[in-house]
């Protein structure tokens, strides 16, 4: 199928917004190692860092969201392949098994998207913060909102739509 102006802009598109994705994960990364590194030192001393588990819970959860758009761009999800011998042996079912793997992702990434934006709107409008840091835990549902977003636009455009099979 010849790469129309639309699909290369997309995938363009989902590349660079993967690029600014990976950036955050690798300063949520930094900032993790950051926390724990201090927690530790600190706790040499008998002060611990207030909240530092809290910090850390949200840090990995900004890290895996982060992770998300690059994972799907890549096809690097993992898979079992349960139907890969008959999908080698039967060439026109392995294209509707790479379709409907598609499909499907960009649907799970899209239920994931709205139900994330709708829990960050209901953290908003509670006022929820974490209890010992007195985070807003909004923004990080927006943020796995809009990092699921992505990944459906990365899952809809990936360049081979197969993932990685388990033998």
């Amino acid at each position: 199928m010849p790469d129309s102006h639309a699909s290369s802009f997309a995938r363009a598109l989902a590349s660079r917004l993967d690029h600014g994705f990976a950036i955050a994960g690798g300063l949520a990364l930094l900032a993790m190692a950051a926390v724990a590194f201090l927690d530790v030192v600190f706790r040499s001393f008998n002060r611990p860092v207030t909240g530092a588990y809290e910090l850390t819970a949200v840090l990995v959860a900004l890290t895996v969201f982060a992770a998300l758009p690059g994972v799907t761009r890549r096809d690097e999800h993992v898979r079992a392949g349960l139907l890969g011998a008959l999908a080698k042996r039967r060439p026109a079912l392995g294209v509707a098994m790479r379709w409907l793997r598609r499909l499907l992702l960009v649907a799970l990434f899209v239920y994931l998207a709205v139900t994330l934006w709708t829990m960050g709107q209901t953290f908003r409008r509670a006022g929820d913060l974490a209890p010992f840091i007195d985070l807003p835990l909004a923004w990080v549902a927006w943020f796995g909102a809009a990092s699921s977003a992505v990944s459906a636009l990365c899952a809809l455009f990936s360049a081979r739509g197969t993932g990685a099979e388990l033998a």
